[in-house]
């Protein structure tokens, strides 16, 4: 575990220094949530709490601007009250690094509305989503964004980008009931990300509705006939508590994921729900 820890802290300290307290990227937040396989007769429902480490340039509410570095980064360390049934030496806690940096470099279309932007991420998953024992995707590609307003603001984003993918399931029931290794259990290899991303934020209120998809194919240089596919669809609430320094998130999440072979005896499709206060220091 202590080498997860270190590389979630590391990943948060080494970012820039502090912008002004009155538009700080630096953030923290507390985290409720659950999670389950509804597909799995036996699964546990997991009830679980977290605290993050957020540096985020975009904010919830701004747009992205031409020739700006924009650094956006969580880690998250979060402990569950019932972990996975089916793993019998699962820890109770775990960790997430999520790292992304974009860089608008062109424009296009009417009054230059369009931007396109190099974008980079990393996400890190230590003993997170409940059957996964470690998961971490590098993508590099490019990124295509449109703010649309007028009182309101729309957001739209794609992103396309090649990756690496490491996958390592921590689970009891292929062992003892298929008789598989782990290494049959686990996946490396390359692919691409697609990603389609909306938010919608009322003027008024700063109350703002997301709406995002994303895809991972891993078919690139893994091994003999094996190959990973995710899916992942998020929806999520953000308000403001008295001012954008103090957010409420609510977040509901689709996880499904597809191999060559069943590695569970259920279908690998995750469900979770997560309420978040954030505040900007």
């Amino acid at each position: 575990m202590n080498r997860y820890m270190i590389m979630a802290l590391t990943g948060v300290l080494c970012i820039p220094g502090l912008a002004q307290a009155e538009d700080s990227p630096w953030a923290a937040s507390l985290i409720a949530g659950l999670e389950s396989y509804p597909d799995s007769e036996f699964s546990s429902m997991s009830r679980g709490g977290g605290i993050s480490l957020i540096w985020d340039d975009l904010r919830y509410d701004n747009t992205y601007q031409l020739n700006q570095n924009y650094v956006r980064a969580r880690a998250t360390y979060y402990v569950e009250r019932d972990s996975e049934k089916y793993d019998n030496d699962r820890y109770r806690d775990s960790m997430d690094l999520r790292a992304s940096y974009q860089r608008p470099f062109a424009t296009f279309g009417q009054d230059d509305a369009y931007l396109v932007s190099l974008h980079g991420r990393y996400e890190g998953h230590y003993n997170s989503q409940q059957l996964e024992e470690y998961e971490q995707l590098a993508v590099v590609g490019l990124s295509l964004n449109r703010r649309f307003s007028d009182v309101n603001h729309y957001d739209l984003g794609l992103i396309a980008g090649v990756g690496y993918s490491e996958e390592e399931k921590d689970d009891d029931w292929p062992r003892e009931e298929m008789g598989r290794g782990e290494e049959p259990l686990n996946r490396t290899g390359f692919g691409y990300l697609l990603e389609w991303s909306n938010q919608y934020t009322f003027a008024h209120s700063g109350v703002q509705l997301g709406v995002k998809l994303t895809h991972f194919d891993g078919n690139w240089h893994y091994d003999a006939g094996q190959f990973y596919t995710m899916d992942r669809f998020t929806v999520e609430v953000v308000t403001p508590l008295a001012n954008a320094n103090n957010l409420l998130h609510f977040t509901s999440q689709y996880i499904s994921r597809d191999y060559e072979l069943d590695l569970l005896g259920f279908e690998d499709t995750l469900y979770r729900v997560a309420v978040e206060y954030v505040h900007y220091f």
